[in-house]
């Protein structure tokens, strides 16, 4: 039986236009070439799927299955690129390597959209939180730009020690479907995450990412801690 020992910090960003390809790189391959490697996607809600492992008395990594042999290409250096991007590839990227455990590095959060030019700036408060146990805490996120709300995806990521995979806690997903539009007048929005009872196992580093024409817009660290 495998345990996962992870180190979790926060996570990284990367973007992709539909239809061109993307590499999302694995680090620390080079200082364990005899371990065995695994590649995982996750989208929100959903369970990770397994997307390559290349065990380490083979020189080859194989797909997890013939349709991502197609669409997935696995490098020597097991970074992963995806040959032509679409929607469906949009989520949170781990790899891990191991023998009898299993170690997987930060996530990297890939978004697929289209590019045109985009303005906006995310402010996360509070910066800092001291909760007692079983009070309610909210996180707010400003979001300033000139990307009309619909357009616009907000996510909340939580980064904490001890869990399998940082969390996608939450995402605002608004329902329609027009394409990115840029203004020219600034819209503000303010985007707020609540947890009820919180515990200890809800400390941690929280932080909002808006998605909007395929960028990544990343806020300020906020550290919500359990008061002693």
């Amino acid at each position: 039986m495998l345990l996962a020992i992870v180190f979790i910090s926060l996570a990284s960003f990367a973007s992709a236009e539909p239809g061109e390809p993307v590499t999302l790189h694995c680090k620390f391959v080079e200082k364990f070439p005899q371990n065995n490697w695994v590649w995982y996607k996750q989208r929100s809600g959903q369970e990770p799927q397994e997307v390559a492992v290349r065990l380490g008395s083979k020189d080859s990594p194989t797909e997890s299955s013939s349709d991502l042999k197609i669409r997935f290409k696995i490098n020597k250096n097991f970074s992963l690129t995806i040959k032509q991007t679409t929607k469906d590839d949009e989520g949170m990227y781990f790899c891990g390597h191991g023998k009898e455990t299993i170690t997987f590095s930060n996530g990297t959060f890939l978004a697929v959209a289209a590019q045109p030019q985009l303005n906006v700036s995310v402010v996360q408060s509070p910066a800092w939180s001291s909760v007692s146990p079983g009070e309610s805490v909210t996180q707010q996120c400003m979001v300033h730009s000139k990307t009309g709300a619909a357009e616009l995806r907000v996510l909340w990521f939580r980064a904490a020690a001890g869990q399998s995979f940082p969390e996608i806690i939450y995402t605002h997903q608004n329902s329609s479907s027009r394409q990115c539009e840029i203004s020219s007048s600034t819209h503000s929005s303010v985007y707020s995450f609540s947890k009820n009872n919180f515990s200890h196992s809800d400390a941690g580093t929280y932080y909002c990412a808006v998605a909007a024409c395929g960028k990544i817009i990343v806020s300020n660290q906020a550290s919500v801690q359990l008061s002693k």
